[in-house]
């Protein structure tokens, strides 16, 4: 079999956003920028009372903060999509790949923010080390580095490839690079709920192992609430990043798929950002009371989140 040419001879070749994608690249732009309501009421938790980046910097925090800036090229991209594109867009192979893939990667290493968090919630709960903000981001870039080589390696070991959104575009040809990015889309979110789940399961075990005192201490509760906050945190991407793995390697080995599956698989990808940040956000007592004091006007609720305490990391 012939050698394939190397992958940059066909950097300057036409490629188009194709105008039939539209429709869709609507949904996804609604679905994506709605996702950010819950990252926007983090930021006026944050506005009316400073105190809270203190006691949720390395958790609740992070993960918007991550998740809000990795995701906005994705979201300006799909709304780009959806706004200009109604005919077909002239563009080249290598800016096609190069915003279409690196978008939609930035999109998805978002998510590692819970990956590192729940590295630094497992050694600072269960094995006591002092882990803080600096950590996080340690370990989020080191989770990201298998990803950002296998996105590189695209553009050197690669041939053009039809696609739904813009193409051609690059795409690997070997079996090897392709492994790895489909084995971290499965792999990378599992890990959070793992780690997660080994959190929450110490804390509910000491807790009903404690004294009476420990039991019924703020400290104790809200770090167990906080840990249910995070593993339904990372149980959402898992869910919707492992989904969408999986509908890729139908896609690339021919296996077919029921439409309904396939439109709620691709469907919740976009709602992802959303969802889990409301679901860690609902967990906590001191967002519950913010939400209230903000939305619904709770004069009850005149200092908020002063009996609300967490470990300080």
């Amino acid at each position: 079999m012939a050698s394939l040419p190397p992958a940059s001879s066909s950097f300057g070749n036409a490629s188009f956003y194709h105008a039939a994608n539209q429709s869709e690249a609507i949904r996804n732009a609604i679905f994506l920028n709605l996702g950010y309501i819950p990252i926007y009421f983090l930021a006026i938790c944050i506005y009316k009372n400073p105190p809270i980046v203190r006691r949720y910097k390395t958790t609740i925090i992070f993960a918007g903060a991550v998740q809000y800036l990795l995701t906005l090229p994705y979201t300006i991209f799909n709304t780009w999509l959806a706004i200009y594109v109604n005919h077909e867009v002239e563009t080249t192979v290598f800016m096609c790949t190069f915003i279409r893939m690196g978008t939609s990667l930035l999109n998805f290493i978002s998510f590692n923010a819970l990956t590192a968090i729940s590295i630094s919630r497992v050694l600072l709960i269960v094995f006591k080390k002092n882990c803080g903000l600096a950590h996080n981001l340690a370990f989020f870039f080191v989770a990201c580095l298998p990803i950002l080589a296998d996105f590189v390696y695209m553009f050197f070991v690669s041939r053009p490839t039809p696609n739904a959104i813009c193409g051609p575009l690059l795409f690997y040809y070997e079996l090897a690079p392709l492994m790895v990015w489909n084995g971290y889309i499965f792999g990378i979110p599992l890990i959070a709920v793992l780690l997660n789940s080994v959190t929450a399961g110490y804390l509910l075990y000491k807790r009903y192992s404690a004294s009476a005192y420990m039991k019924n201490s703020h400290r104790t509760v809200n770090e167990i609430f906080v840990a249910t906050a995070l593993l339904l945190q990372s149980v959402i991407p898992a869910l919707t990043m492992s989904s969408k793995g999986y509908r890729s390697m139908q896609e690339i080995y021919g296996m077919k798929t029921v439409e309904w599956l396939k439109e709620l698989i691709e469907t919740s990808g976009y709602m992802t950002t959303g969802l889990n940040m409301i679901a860690s956000m609902i967990c906590i007592k001191h967002f519950r009371q913010m939400f209230k004091q903000i939305f619904l006007r709770d004069k009850s609720i005149t200092r908020v989140g002063e009996v609300t305490t967490v470990t300080t990391m």
